[in-house]
């Protein structure tokens, strides 16, 4: 706690009314900026989780295996969650390469959901989406208690330039604390599908990770969007984009009951050739 000296009168009349200036200062507006920022993660934080997968490739007969970790959104008290695909699953990324073959396989061998206290749940994926490059896991056995989740019905819709909240759990050199940052909308597509895409200095740390608007609704997740590859090319072109909630409520429909098999997949479709995109100015 901080007291004022005693001034004189007029003094104090003139700081009064200097620190009522610097209500409206770009300071101001960043430190307000912050504390919104700062109730979307205090509100959110634990319904981002860790998956840490172990994840073996086989190609032309020969395999490789290793341990990766990415960040999932639970998005119902039973524990389901969603990511990008590409996360779980590496082959994503060459399959519109027309030069890769069907020997390309990759497998899942162990997938647990680490939480916001550490302790952890054995997972499995329960749907898949190629054309949005969603996946949907859930734990293996019902959870004791009922998740901390995202509302999927409570959204928020950014225009061009307005600043959104993007969560994300780190690893454990961070004790798998929470972080925050705050970024911008610089491109809107809205058709053929609505999607977002924030500054691309920042696409590693969007990938799978939840974005909210500065109220608290749920905006999307980042995944990758790839383009048909060209010939002898794996693609053409890869962006980290923002899958709108609503997209993902969609497809969330789709998850099968616990106990049941997921519907069959059906092969992702190709970028439409017209898009209408509304660019930062």
């Amino acid at each position: 706690m901080y007291t004022f000296p005693r001034y004189p009168m007029a003094l104090a009349g003139l700081l009064a009314a200097a620190v009522a200036l610097t209500a409206g200062t770009p300071a101001a507006f960043a430190d307000d900026l912050a504390e919104q920022g700062r109730a979307v993660l205090d509100e959110h934080r634990e319904a981002v989780v860790t998956l840490v997968m172990v994840i073996s490739v086989s190609y032309e007969g020969n395999e490789s295996e290793n341990e990766t970790e990415a960040n999932a959104t639970v998005i119902s008290p039973d524990g389901l969650a969603v990511l990008s695909l590409t996360a779980v699953d590496p082959t994503v990324q060459y399959e519109r390469s027309p030069n890769m073959t069907s020997d390309l396989v990759s497998k899942i061998k162990d997938m647990r959901m680490v939480l916001a206290d550490g302790s952890e749940i054995t997972a499995e994926v329960v749907l898949r989406d190629r054309d949005l490059d969603l996946a949907f896991v859930r734990p293996v056995s019902p959870v004791s208690e009922p998740m901390k989740h995202v509302d999927l019905t409570r959204t928020s819709a950014p225009q061009i330039l307005d600043p959104v909240v993007v969560l994300a759990q780190l690893g454990k050199v961070s004790r798998r604390a929470h972080s925050a940052f705050i970024e911008r909308v610089e491109t809107l597509v809205e058709r053929p599908r609505l999607f977002y895409v924030l500054g691309q200095h920042r696409g590693q740390s969007v990938m799978c990770s939840p974005v909210f608007g500065l109220d608290g609704g749920f905006v999307g997740i980042g995944v990758l969007r790839t383009l048909r590859a060209a010939q002898g090319g794996r693609f053409e072109e890869a962006l980290v984009i923002v899958v709108p909630a609503e997209d993902i409520r969609t497809a969330s429909e789709q998850v099968p009951p616990p106990g049941e098999s997921a519907p069959e997949e059906s092969p992702a479709e190709e970028a439409a050739p017209e898009e209408t995109v509304v660019p930062a100015v």
